[in-house]
């Protein structure tokens, strides 16, 4: 009986701690920034049991085999496309030949190759067509993000709409026409050649070729073309950004960020993107990261900064999802950043920025965040997450005070939900109201009105009028 028991109990506590492991991302990828090639051999392991899934890959890969652990045979794999899951990737599957359900192994071996477009005389570039799922060559350098560009695979759950883009690693990266690698999560290498290994999830951003890295206190700067003196002028905004958020959410702040530059592959694109703790600015500026702490009235890339820096809150210690998600995540990290414009920045450049966003709504009817039930609902999508939310949660907050405000964002931060839904928003805002009136008013006024924008315009006008 004692052998029996013992046994029961080293088979339940097996399984508890491999459902814990997170799923690890190993092998190896080559990669040729002058002939923009891509050879991977990876492999994932600890893959959660799901009934409805997809693994995503890049469209611009050709598969050899996604295989069994054993090296022993290949699955047959059925391949989807939709744009509600990822416009730049196929989704693969494996189905049961005689069920015709889907299955998905633990492990999976990978081989997969791709060849894309080597950018490098831009006066045959286009003037738009870049972006940040772009797995994108430009003779220098290759630049992806982590779960847009879907470099490595990527399991996504349908039920749950959830990405697992972030994962523990342990990869070999060959660049023999590259200068610098680095990874997500890993120090950046002056290498052609480099292992690197993180047992914490990450997304994984990739980055590599010919460029300098530099280095000052906790963060790295990649082809940043800072001085000394400029990398510590970053560092310092940086960290005082970083320090405002963690005072006003009560949640510190996560590692130093690596900031990385690097030209677009088109003529007249320009932003700027966070894959944590990465932040990525493109743009054809000589200067390279200069211009992020450059002194001019606007403050527009202290601003960008800041909204990128509040996407560690908004995408990274919380993922969003269901149809609500992409806007939580956008249009809070764009309050935030209208926040700490306002408190650090000062009044010239917050006002600024509201006005802005009201004359490009110009009294527009937008669908009430009640009422949004699929991506298509919201319209003009970048109109809605970056322009209309984020004065609708600046209008709220002048309804139920600065306190209540931050309260509020914490338990959207904290609570733990399957979906961060209309429902799930409702509640996180009723536990800090306690106020049914009041939280009607709210729904009436704000979530289910069309004309909501007019009233969040009074309110915030007259506080612009006033000040």
């Amino acid at each position: 009986m004692k052998i029996t028991l013992i046994v029961v109990f080293l088979l339940f506590s097996s399984s508890t701690l491999s459902s814990e492991l997170p799923i690890k991302l190993s092998g190896t990828i080559e990669i040729s920034v002058k002939n923009g090639t891509i050879d991977a051999n990876f492999q994932l392991k600890n893959i959660p049991k799901l009934n409805n899934y997809l693994i995503h890959l890049n469209s611009g890969f050709n598969i050899q085999y996604f295989r069994n652990e054993k090296d022993g045979f290949n699955y047959t794999q059925e391949k989807a496309y939709n744009t509600q899951y990822s416009e730049e990737s196929f989704g693969y599957f494996f189905r049961n030949d005689i069920t015709k359900e889907k299955f998905l192994p633990d492990t999976i071996q990978f081989k997969y190759t791709g060849k894309f477009p080597v950018i490098t005389d831009m006066n045959k570039a286009s003037d738009r067509g870049d972006w940040k799922g772009n797995i994108a060559f430009n003779g220098r350098n290759i630049r992806t993000d982590g779960f847009q560009t879907a470099w490595y695979p990527i399991l996504y759950d349908i039920e749950q709409d959830k990405r697992y883009d972030e994962v523990a690693y342990d990869i070999e990266v060959t660049c023999l026409d590259c200068k610098s690698i680095y990874v997500n999560g890993s120090k950046p290498i002056s290498s052609t050649h480099g292992i690197f290994e993180s047992d914490k999830p990450m997304s994984l951003t990739l980055f590599a070729g010919d460029y300098n890295i530099g280095k000052y206190k906790k963060n790295y700067y990649l082809n940043s073309r800072l001085t000394t003196q400029q990398m510590s002028e970053l560092g310092k905004m940086t960290a005082t950004f970083e320090k405002y958020y963690q005072d006003k959410l009560s949640i510190p702040y996560g590692e130093s960020v690596v900031f990385i530059h690097t030209t677009p592959t088109s003529k007249k694109d320009s932003w700027m993107f966070v894959a944590y703790p990465s932040i990525v600015l493109m743009n054809h500026n000589e200067g390279g990261l200069s211009n992020l702490i450059e002194k001019t009235e606007s403050n527009d890339y202290k601003t960008l900064i800041a909204h990128e820096l509040g996407h560690y809150y908004f995408g990274t210690y919380k993922k969003f999802n269901s149809e609500l998600g992409d806007m939580f995540t956008e249009s809070f990290a764009d309050y935030l950043s209208l926040k700490l414009t306002k408190d650090l920045l000062g009044d010239k450049a917050y006002f600024r920025n509201i006005n802005d966003k009201f004359n490009a709504l110009d009294n527009m009817k937008m669908t009430g965040l009640k009422n949004i039930k699929e991506n298509s609902d919201y319209g003009d999508r970048g109109l809605y997450v970056y322009v209309y939310a984020p004065l609708i949660w600046l209008a709220i907050e002048k309804e139920i005070g600065k306190d209540k405000m931050w309260l509020w964002l914490n338990k959207m931060l904290t609570v733990e939900t399957e979906q961060t839904n209309y429902k799930f928003m409702i509640e996180t805002l009723s536990s800090v109201l306690n106020d049914e009136n009041k939280l009607a008013f709210l729904v009436e006024n704000y979530f289910s009105n069309e004309n909501a924008i007019n009233r969040a315009k009074i309110l915030l006008k007259e506080t612009i009028n006033n000040t």
